[in-house]
């Protein structure tokens, strides 16, 4: 008897349990099938981080070095591939920082060390990059003392150099040689819109006289020594004439 009364016991737990999951797949539209695991299509890679810095490579050159330093401090605001400041280069970052001057964050004071964050900024890589400037050592110049934005002229030579190097060879203008401050004035910029200043000509002026011992002059000197030779040459001829009357 306790056999059958405990077998009854669990056959009612038994039911109940099945009546309690069958009530909750009716509440949740019935039976779920098992949904297959979605997995990328053969072939397929991933969405590149745009954000994230540039590979790095076994023995890298002056331009590999100046690409990470690119996308240190430069591609911020200048974009991954040099594009600028684009729309679609501010997409990528959060919604709060693609327009991080409306927030009144970088502006004048009360900020003891404010700065206000450019609306534009232009392309450095790409057709018309650098046309405002006419060799790459006018672009050398211009960024050691002007760029980063906020901390202008805060890398070292070397690390200005690098950064114009990967500029330049994204622009198809670098050759592999080491870039150094004697060179740059050999890469010209194409379709540059400055041009090299024209050297005008002098006109010659004569050379000054120098001013001989006691004040004279060389050519006062050379007159008056030719002014003696004549008033004894006319001495001479006016004796000859008188020496031949007498006769």
């Amino acid at each position: 008897m306790r056999r059958a009364a405990v077998a009854l016991v669990v056959g009612l737990w038994l039911a109940a349990l099945g009546l309690m999951a069958a009530a909750q797949q009716v509440e949740h539209g019935g039976p779920q099938e098992a949904r297959p695991t979605e997995t990328p299509p053969p072939g397929a890679t991933p969405t590149p981080d745009r954000l994230a810095p540039p590979p790095t490579v076994p023995s890298p050159n002056q331009a590999d070095e100046g690409a990470q330093l690119f996308w240190l401090h430069c591609q911020p605001c200048h974009g991954d591939v040099g594009q600028g400041l684009t729309d679609d280069w501010r997409a990528q970052y959060p919604p709060e920082d693609q327009y991080c001057w409306e927030s009144g964050c970088h502006g004048p004071s009360p900020y003891k060390q404010e700065f206000q964050l450019p609306t534009a900024v232009p392309a450095v890589i790409g057709e018309g990059a650098l046309v405002k400037f006419h060799t790459l050592d006018s672009v050398y110049r211009y960024v050691s003392v002007a760029m980063p934005y906020f901390f202008p002229g805060d890398l070292t030579p070397e690390e200005y150099l690098a950064i114009t190097a990967h500029v330049a060879r994204g622009n198809g203008l670098w050759d592999g040689r080491t870039l150094t401050t004697e060179n740059l004035r050999e890469y010209a910029i194409p379709g540059s819109l400055v041009s090299l200043p024209v050297a005008t000509s002098v006109p010659a002026t004569p050379a000054p006289v120098t001013p001989m011992a006691g004040g004279v002059s060389a050519v006062a000197l050379l007159l008056l020594v030719g002014g003696v030779a004549v008033l004894i040459a006319l001495g001479g001829f006016v004796l000859w004439l008188k020496r031949g009357r007498s006769n």
